[in-house]
């Protein structure tokens, strides 16, 4: 791996355009709410940090130790009774969705597994793919990927833009209220078609807030976060800067940060063992989130 971290995808692509100049949606305040009342967990306006479950670990080719077949039980999976390099160390996060996202530096090549599971010598998966295109130029989805159907490396967390200074790309948020008869660019496919109105996948939001208000907000952090406060700022201007998608269907509204199991060293040397969860509470208030247009009406 680079020890230069470069952000992946083309600069056209929709998560790595800023909200500068794009328009409000003109239900912002509908999206908005139905955001805020009813996509996280447990109370309004309860947006989370995932560092563990609900979240994508990241391995690289280069440190595969063979080449092992996939036994996959979608028929979406295009790795299906092929070989691919694998380390039978790499595991995947916590929980349910046992996903993981691999990829080579040298070619661009991408793959994401979802209940994934190295047995008796072969990598099971409910799903396997190689996604099409090459993910440092790549700049639309892969329908076989996730519930927006945009692969997985697209809008996630990691450490080493954390320790360069910036996130210099929306960020993916799976949340409870995704729509069941609507989607919207860039997602690719409707995830779960006859769900109650929601908040279709692909709608994009974003924070209106001032320097001066994320530095009210990191002041008042308790002092136990405070030596977080660079990580606070980063993470702040970039949900003003690039806002987030809705990406999936989950139990709650979290923002997702590369898996602790490929990532854990990394995040801990830049002083993040213990990120709380509910980081965001003070910050992500209502009348400070907007929605904006889908990606296909993005101005020239």
């Amino acid at each position: 791996m680079a020890e230069e971290y470069v952000r992946p995808y083309g600069p056209e692509a929709p998560w790595n355009v800023p909200v500068a100049g794009l328009p409000r949606h003109p239900q912002s305040e509908l999206y908005r709410d139905r955001l805020w009342y009813d996509a996280p967990r447990g109370h309004p306006g309860n947006f989370l940090l995932s560092f563990h479950e609900c979240t994508y670990p990241v391995y690289y080719v280069e440190d595969a130790t063979g080449e092992y077949p996939v036994k996959a039980r979608y028929r979406t999976a295009n790795l299906d009774g092929k070989r691919i390099p694998w380390n039978p160390t790499w595991r995947p996060a916590p929980g349910t969705d046992a996903q993981i996202i691999l990829l080579d530096p040298a070619t661009g090549r991408e793959w994401n597994f979802f209940q994934v599971e190295f047995r008796d010598g072969v990598v099971h998966a409910s799903n396997a793919n190689l996604v099409e295109g090459d993910y440092r130029t790549k700049e639309d989805g892969f329908a076989p990927s996730r519930g927006i159907g945009v692969q997985y490396l697209a809008m996630l967390v990691r450490p080493e833009e954390v320790a360069q200074g910036a996130i210099r790309h929306a960020l993916s948020m799976p949340i409870r209220n995704t729509d069941g008869t609507e989607y919207v660019a860039p997602a690719t496919k409707l995830e779960h078609p006859g769900r109650p109105p929601g908040i279709p996948e692909g709608m994009r939001f974003a924070l209106d807030v001032t320097d001066e208000e994320i530095e009210e907000w990191i002041a008042a952090l308790p002092p136990e976060v405070r030596q977080m406060k660079s990580y606070a700022r980063i993470l702040a201007r970039a949900l003003r800067e690039y806002g987030w998608f809705i990406t999936d269907t989950s139990g709650g509204a979290q923002l997702q940060h590369e898996a602790w199991v490929s990532a854990g060293e990394k995040w801990s040397a830049l002083g993040l063992d213990e990120v709380p969860r509910d980081l965001l509470k003070g910050l992500v208030q209502r009348e400070h989130i907007y929605a904006l247009v889908p990606s296909d009406q993005y101005p020239e």
